[in-house]
């Protein structure tokens, strides 16, 4: 499954690259992936018993025109093959590889509550300047952290919570 994701992937991002419009593609296919996460939806263009014209339409009226002319052929192609349902793994990929093209980390976010936008670009910038690379959070809440913030990006932690400076404490404390 992995590997028919990311050989459709693959193509279409070499198809972009072709066509200088790396971050063009980008924001369609995570157009198509937001489309396709509702279960229903991959279920109707998945369907074998629905007619590949009817799939077409319905595709037509939805996205054409909204995305450029190649996703939306590649769209095709991938009904045509009976690959759509492969979509959003193929969706992930392809954002993958523009990450990596475009130099960007992608990483996430901990913390107690749901951060604002604004305070999430304040950590991306930070972030951005540590690791001398654009970095992209996404943000994940987890009340055990009690407050603070904790940051993974490529496989580093960055913990500035409450409950990690705590554990630290509680360390030193149990030394003495």
């Amino acid at each position: 499954m992995d590997t028919i994701a990311k050989r459709y992937a693959e193509a279409l991002f070499a198809l972009a690259k072709e066509e200088n419009a790396v971050e063009t593609y980008q924001k369609d296919m995570e157009k198509v992936e937001d489309i396709f996460h509702d279960q229903s939806i991959l279920q109707f263009f998945s369907h074998v018993a629905i007619h590949d014209e009817d799939k077409y339409q319905v595709l037509n009226q939805c996205l054409k025109g909204q995305i450029e002319a190649y996703v939306y052929q590649f769209l095709l192609l991938l009904i045509k093959k009976r690959r759509i349902k492969y979509i959003v793994l193929i969706c992930h990929q392809f954002q993958n590889l523009c990450y990596e093209y475009l130099g960007i980390q992608v990483g996430k976010v901990w913390s107690a509550y749901e951060l604002s936008q604004a305070e999430i670009e304040k950590i991306q910038e930070a972030m951005s300047m540590k690791t001398n690379k654009k970095v992209l959070l996404k943000q994940a809440i987890d009340p055990s952290l009690i407050g603070g913030i904790k940051v993974e990006i490529d496989h580093h932690v960055y913990d500035n919570s409450i409950s990690y400076k705590m554990g630290l404490l509680k360390q030193e404390l149990l030394r003495k």
